[in-house]
C-alpha cells in the first residue's frame, strides 16, 4: 500500500510588506505616547502637560501619595558651631516661651564715649536682673584688651568671666544676665597713644555706668 502526502497549505498565506509593518509600528508607538502623556505621567509623576489628568483626578492620586509620606526632616534646636579656627562648643539655644521672652525691666538705650590714656584701664557696667537682656556695640580708634564679666552683689572679689580678647578695635553681641548683678566690660589700652572708645547699648537693664 502506498500513502500519498498532500503538502497543499491548509489555508491562504499572507505576505506583510515592509510598509505595512512600519505603519503598524508607528501606530502602536503613537498610541503608547498618547497613553503615556494623558494617563501615566499625570498619575505616576504628577506631570500633566494637557491638563486632562487634573480633570480626570489623576494628579490627585499622586499628591495623595506625597501627603501620606511622613515628614522626617529634623528640627534644628542648636545653632551651628562657630567657623573660627579655635575650638569652641556649639551654642545651645534654650526653648523660648512667654517666661523667657517677657521682660519686667523697662527698655532703654545708652551711648557713652570715653578716652583711655596709654597703659590705663576703664570699666563700664550694666545693672541687670536675672534674665535681663542687652545688645551692645563698641568701636575704638586703637587696639584694646577687652574683658567682659559679671559680678554678684556683695560677693567680694569674685566674678564670672564671659569673654576676654586682646587687640580688639570693635565688638558687638547680645547678652542675657545669668544672675542678678553688675555685668559689663573692662578695657585696657596697652599702647602709647590715647584711644577713644564709643559704646552703644540697648535692651532691658537698670542702668549703664562707670564704677567709681
Amino acid at each position: 500500500m502506498s500513502i500519498a502526502l498532500d503538502n497543499t497549505p491548509a489555508g491562504p498565506t499572507y505576505e506583510v510588506s515592509p510598509r505595512t509593518l512600519g505603519l503598524a509600528c508607528a501606530s502602536a508607538f503613537a498610541v503608547a505616547t498618547v497613553v503615556l502623556t494623558l494617563f501615566v505621567l499625570p498619575a505616576e509623576r504628577g506631570i500633566d502637560i494637557t491638563g486632562l489628568g487634573a480633570k480626570l483626578g489623576l494628579t490627585q492620586m499622586r499628591s495623595g501619595e506625597a501627603d501620606a509620606t511622613p515628614d522626617t526632616t529634623p528640627v534644628a534646636t542648636t545653632a551651628p558651631s562657630p567657623t573660627s579656627s579655635s575650638s569652641q562648643a556649639a551654642i545651645t539655644v534654650e526653648p523660648q516661651s512667654q517666661q523667657s521672652i517677657s521682660k519686667a525691666t523697662p527698655m532703654r538705650s545708652d551711648e557713652m564715649t570715653v578716652v583711655l590714656k596709654p597703659h590705663s584701664g576703664l570699666e563700664v557696667k550694666a545693672e541687670m536682673k536675672t534674665g535681663d537682656h542687652l545688645i551692645f556695640h563698641w568701636d575704638a580708634n586703637g587696639p584694646l584688651k577687652m574683658d567682659m564679666h559679671g559680678e554678684k552683689p556683695n560677693d567680694g572679689e569674685r566674678f564670672t568671666r564671659y569673654w576676654m580678647q586682646s587687640d580688639l578695635t570693635t565688638a558687638q553681641g547680645s547678652f542675657t544676665a545669668p544672675f542678678d548683678g553688675h555685668h559689663g566690660w573692662f578695657w585696657r589700652n596697652r599702647g602709647e597713644s590715647d584711644v577713644t572708645l564709643k559704646i552703644r547699648t540697648s535692651g532691658f537693664y537698670e542702668k549703664l555706668y562707670i564704677p567709681k
